[in-house]
């Protein structure tokens, strides 16, 4: 027998003796000292079952404990019992408020990320109140301060914003649109909104603002320049078909000559445009080494030594010996300066004068094409860069020109991480001023 049936046993016998004097001493009937008997020892046996429910109970509570702590490496008492089972839900707590900061940590990275991207971001309830903003809407809305609870139209001015809102809130999974605001200025934006699950008791709303302008004017550049070229290669094709179905009747040496003439105009064309592409495609095409630019002139002066000879030009050339090697893909130098100067040949009287000169611009170096020139309007200046811009079309096609060369002119220079600008008296001259690296 265990110490706990000795005690228990031991406790009955006191108790049963204490009854029977009772009830001798009070003269009470045998059958109700018989049913209290009953009663107590029921009362006891009911006792120790329950006791060994709650120790089971006990048991199966601090198990379970365990193998939890075990999963997060947390430490567990090996001795069971009410303390430890206090130990236990302590340790629980700390690793719920553990589970929590790293949550609120998450929280904070993700909004860093959100405050990082280029893109304003706003979440808004079913009442169009704000209920996150990152720093890009904050900038945008330059109101200095937290925009939780604005209404977004005080944000994002705009009524086709308040329409696509409505579209969503009515049922609409996601809605797009290009917008305009004004921030001073007209600038293009996509706008986009879509229901999530954010808000705790109720539905919320994304909406996102990216900036488009300048792939809208890249868009426009990219129509005009289709429909330039497409143009300007359709006049010289046109021709063509025409004379040569001509000479299918009636050979014409005259007629040989148109052809071939504008086949060459065609020619230059797709020409300035593969130069222009790998213009476009920038320094990711070049070759950057010293380049010597007296040597580069010579080139282009020996290739344009007849239009110089027949218009009784005078050419200058003056690169000082200090300032003649520069830091530059070859190719895109010879480019610029060809297109410099035989604009300056082209759009120069006879007997008129073009120089090429160079300065010292610290790191760089300035080299400037004069020329006494008919000049251009001030007007025009702003667009002569401009593809296929030509401020006397009738002129630039008599002589030959594409309307690209300035252009190519200007993403070389830009590729080089250079300037170019020009100044220009209309019927006196015009000087064309651009920058190149001269040191690595």
């Amino acid at each position: 027998m265990n110490k706990s049936a000795f005690m228990i046993f031991a406790a009955l016998s006191l108790l049963t003796g204490g009854v029977v004097l009772i009830v001798k001493n009070a003269g009470m009937d045998l059958s109700v000292f018989i049913i209290v008997i009953i009663s107590v020892f029921i009362g006891i046996i009911a006792a120790v079952v329950y006791a060994k429910r709650v120790k089971m109970l006990i048991k199966q509570v601090v198990f379970s404990a365990k193998i939890d702590l075990q999963l997060y490496n947390l430490p567990y008492s090996s001795s069971p019992g009410m303390n430890d089972i206090a130990s236990v839900i302590k340790l629980i707590i700390a690793k719920a408020k553990e589970s929590e900061e790293q949550l609120n940590r998450n929280i904070d990275d993700i909004k860093k990320i959100m405050d990082a991207v280029d893109i304003g971001i706003l979440v808004v309830n079913k009442h169009g109140s704000v209920v996150y903003a990152n720093e890009y809407m904050k900038r945008f809305a330059s109101l200095g301060r937290d925009l939780t609870g604005i209404y977004f139209l005080d944000i994002i001015r705009s009524y086709e914003a308040e329409a696509l809102f409505n579209a969503v809130v009515a049922g609409s999974p996601s809605s797009q649109k290009e917008i305009s605001l004004f921030t001073p200025e007209e600038t293009k934006f996509s706008l986009h909104m879509k229901q999530i699950e954010y808000c705790t008791h109720e539905q919320c709303y994304l909406m996102t603002l990216k900036d488009i302008t300048r792939l809208k004017q890249i868009e426009i550049i990219r129509q005009d320049f289709i429909t330039n070229a497409s143009h300007e290669l359709k006049t010289p094709l046109t021709s063509i078909i025409g004379y040569l179905e001509a000479l299918k009747e009636n050979y014409n040496k005259d007629f040989v000559n148109t052809v071939y003439k504008n086949a060459k105009r065609m020619q230059r064309i797709v020409d300035d445009m593969l130069v222009l592409s790998k213009a476009d495609r920038g320094s990711s095409e070049f070759t950057v080494k010293e380049v010597s630019i007296s040597d580069v002139i010579s080139e282009i002066q020996s290739l344009l030594y007849n239009e110089i000879e027949k218009m009784h030009q005078k050419f200058i050339v003056h690169i000082p010996d200090e300032l003649d090697v520069v830091y530059a893909d070859r190719e895109a130098l010879f480019h610029i300066l060809l297109n410099l100067i035989d604009n300056a040949i082209k759009y120069t009287n006879e007997k008129g004068e073009i120089s090429v000169s160079a300065y010292d611009k610290d790191k760089e170096t300035e080299i400037v094409v004069r020329d006494t020139g008919s000049g251009i309007p001030s007007n025009e200046l702003d667009r002569i860069f401009e593809r296929f811009y030509t401020v006397d079309k009738a002129r630039s096609r008599a002589l030959g020109g594409t309307g690209l060369g300035l252009s190519i002119v200007k993403h070389f220079v830009l590729a080089h991480n250079g300037k170019i600008w020009v100044e220009s008296t209309l019927n006196k001259g015009s000087a064309f001023h651009f920058t190149i690296p001269n040191k690595k």
